[in-house]
């Protein structure tokens, strides 16, 4: 059950508790009966991560739908009262599941609120220095591709084709974009006119076409006719720019604040791991009854099945 989906179950098992001692002045809307108040939405906005309530509560949209969903589930609520389904068994145990699992969430919350985080400025400084390059800015890389690919040809068609474009290529770089045009059958070439581009460790392109483009130096410098699994590529560098490195100082703020989270996180879940791995007791034959206890599972009739019935 989502965190919002959990709120609104809690106002529809608790509305009308509160609404009795709610001043005019906290009452958002009002239809019928039901009223909806701002203990309601901060009741329900608790059920939102802090981070995307700002963008939630921006929306006018939105926010008139949550009110219609609220003003709906109370007057849905009272009724229900009046037909007495609040002293049904099993919604009076759905309500008790849906409070425990409020009060869990709550609980962890609180533990994580009340975590003592240590000065994490040393081994952050310490994992700055073993790993100066991870932190640095990634330079740029742009390159352009002529792609002879292997679908329509042989590999060794292929493999020609893309040495004399190499070839014509150095004889004439300056006229490598007509290469492109006339040569490249890169399915994206009417987008990009072969232009390839990204950091100069962009994990998205294959080995072998990264390594080629990372190893040229100057504009214009051509790399050797490249194979990859779409085929044979020529390679030529636009832009090559390096990695730009940062100090402690720029960056340390940022390395702190991912190791306190890292340690809160593992600490909430070295607390939740403690309690799943205390000592179980099992019930082990009323635990397999679970299996039939809501019905059984309807197979589909297997292909063999169903020819067989056609033939009788």
């Amino acid at each position: 059950m989502s965190k919002p989906r959990l709120a609104g179950v809690l106002l529809f098992a608790l509305a009308g508790v509160c609404t009795a001692q709610e001043g005019p002045s906290t009452v958002l809307v009002r239809q019928a009966d039901a009223i909806v108040t701002l203990d309601d939405v901060d009741t329900f906005a608790a059920g939102i991560p802090e981070a995307q309530r700002p963008a939630f509560f921006s929306s006018p949209v939105r926010v008139q739908g949550m009110l219609a969903n609220l003003l709906t589930q109370k007057q849905l609520a009272a009724k229900a009262r009046q037909e007495a389904l609040d002293k049904d068994p099993m919604v009076q145990r759905q309500v008790a599941l849906v409070v425990e699992k409020a009060l869990a969430e709550a609980q962890v919350q609180n533990f994580r609120k009340n975590i003592k985080t240590p000065d994490f400025s040393k081994l952050a400084q310490e994992e700055f220095l073993a790993h100066k390059s991870k932190y640095a800015i990634k330079g740029q890389l742009e390159v352009k591709h002529v792609l002879i690919s292997t679908k329509s040809r042989s590999e060794a068609d292929a493999r020609a084709l893309a040495d004399d474009v190499l070839k014509q290529a150095k004889a004439h770089p300056d006229q490598f974009d007509a290469l492109i045009e006339k040569y490249s059958e890169d399915p994206d070439k009417a987008s990009n006119h072969g232009l390839v581009s990204g950091s100069a460790t962009e994990s998205r392109y294959t080995a072998p076409f990264a390594n080629a483009a990372k190893a040229l130096k100057q504009p214009g410098d051509l790399a050797p006719v490249t194979k990859t699994p779409y085929g044979f590529h020529v390679i030529q560098l636009v832009l090559s720019t390096p990695d730009q490195p940062q100090t402690f100082a720029q960056v340390g703020p940022e390395i702190i604040a991912r190791l306190k989270s890292e340690y809160v996180e593992k600490s909430v879940k070295d607390y939740t791991d403690g309690l799943r791995n205390q000592k179980l007791d099992t019930n082990r034959d009323l635990v397999d009854s679970l299996r039939t206890r809501y019905g059984a599972v309807t197979m589909p009739p297997t292909k063999d099945a169903e020819a067989g019935a056609t033939k009788q």
